[in-house]
């Protein structure tokens, strides 16, 4: 049987349109010196056997009906996709800073004849450092199974022997503290796995979750379209911080919530400080915020998408940020037990199954474009990452911080991968709304800090 795209993958495609691709990855910024571009193709002509997605291509469907399927790209070039760009302070031709080349780097197209992703070697960093930006576009796979499937290109220890994508699959690469259930899906993986055993059980899912629909259709009614939100143009904008993860749990244990509530709270933080260096009124403003949440865990090395969503409002309008902290845990609380995520994972995995790819494909076209500008705001996704330092190219990698794409009418997301004592945040957006992401990701790091030093008195 032809392996096709599912029909979550395709709301990718379909989001893309003409513009850049809507590409998921990593800005790796490892110890000097650089390997050179060389060294990197052979590094990722040696790996790449191991990531069977990463040398296939999307082969058209000779019957309309039918979604494009999976076929291995023949012949096929790891040097096509490897490419070198250098920062350089004075700006010109050349990006000034890291943050800016990973801009430029997010506004290119991955070519649709060749496999989906791309690499960039980054050079010309501070204190001799360079970076690898490594892209693979969203219909191959969601943000947590990246940790995977990328994670075949790093080492656990500067001479190789295992990598971070053999660790994540072991179980290694999940840190002690981190509430797995909002990312990894345990729970609710659980649920929409045995609907995939059979009719019955599918059945007893659908009655299980069927008490939930109406306060998740609640959480999900209409919004009216806020600065937040607008047709997301071609210009892409990305700025990095970081923030230390002890700060969160110590914050987490002073104020009995999770360590995701103080990560979405110190979000809702960015966002205030945002707002008002936009200059707009703040009182009883919120942010309904999307945090994707993985219907199977990373450890099962899948390709593709298997997300649902919890949908919750960031309260940017209220200025006590422990009031701040206790509305987050409290939302997330509420999406939780109204089964929002199973409740739409197991539609979404139905209709795949029971309804013609041609009205899902309609269906896609319409929902993609258009009908999330009416639900959410921003989109925000938190991955627990390796808790150890990790390698490439035998350099110590310092920083593993997320490209998370924008697209549609969301034209701001923000992604987070807990690396080392860290917590790695990546902030997209395009160029009518992007401009200003340093004072968002700034916001972020202010919140956390804030919350570490209410935390310890």
């Amino acid at each position: 049987m032809a392996d096709r795209l599912h029909a979550l993958d395709a709301v990718w495609r379909e989001m893309e349109g003409p513009g850049p691709s809507i590409a998921i990855g990593t800005v790796a910024v490892a110890d000097g010196p650089s390997p050179g571009l060389a060294a990197l193709v052979a590094l990722l002509t040696e790996r790449l056997p191991r990531m069977p997605r990463m040398r296939q291509v999307l082969q058209p469907p000779t019957v309309g009906l039918r979604r494009p399927a999976w076929v291995p790209a023949e012949p096929f070039d790891v040097a096509e996709h490897v490419h070198a760009l250098a920062v350089r302070p004075g700006g010109g031709p050349h990006p000034a800073t890291l943050d800016e080349a990973v801009g430029r780097i997010m506004e290119r197209r991955l070519p649709d004849d060749l496999p989906l992703w791309d690499a960039w070697l980054v050079d010309g960093l501070a204190e001799g450092r360079w970076a690898l930006v490594w892209r693979v576009h969203h219909t191959v796979v969601d943000g947590l199974g990246a940790l995977a499937l990328l994670g075949e290109g790093f080492d656990t220890a500067p001479e190789g022997g295992t990598t971070l994508a053999q660790a994540v699959l072991a179980g290694r690469a999940q840190p002690r503290g981190w509430d797995a259930r909002a990312t990894s899906g345990t729970g609710w993986g659980g649920l929409l796995r045995s609907a995939r055993t059979g009719a019955a059980d599918a059945l007893g899912l659908a009655r299980s979750v069927l008490p939930h629909v109406g306060p998740a259709v609640g959480a999900v009614a209409p919004h009216r379209p806020s600065s937040l939100t607008g047709a997301v143009d071609d210009r892409r904008h990305w700025v990095g911080t970081q923030v230390a993860l002890a700060d969160v749990k110590d914050a987490r244990r002073a104020f009995g919530v999770t360590v995701n509530d103080v990560v979405l709270a110190c979000v809702a933080g960015g966002f205030r400080a945002l707002l008002e260096h936009r200059g707009e009124p703040l009182e009883g403003r919120v942010v309904r915020n999307l945090v994707p949440v993985a219907m199977a865990p990373a450890a099962d090395g899948h390709a593709g998408n298997r997300v649902s969503g919890l949908l919750g409002h960031l309260p940017v309008g209220e200025p006590d940020p422990l009031e701040r902290l206790r509305a987050v845990a409290m939302a997330v609380r509420h999406g939780k037990g109204s089964q929002q995520a199973a409740t739409l994972a197991l539609f979404i995995d139905l209709a795949d199954r029971a309804v013609p790819s041609a009205v899902q494909d309609l269906a896609v076209s319409t929902v993609g474009r258009y009908v999330p500008a009416l639900f959410i705001d921003t989109l925000t996704t938190n991955v627990p990452g390796p808790q150890f330092p990790v390698y490439l190219a035998g350099r110590r990698v310092r920083t593993l911080s997320p490209i998370i794409p924008v697209a549609g009418h969301t034209p701001i997301t923000t992604g987070i991968v807990s690396y080392d004592g860290w917590l790695d945040v990546g902030v997209s957006g395009d160029g009518a709304h992007g401009a200003d992401l340093a004072v968002l990701a700034a916001g972020i790091g202010a919140s956390a800090a804030e919350y570490a030093a209410l935390a310890r008195g």
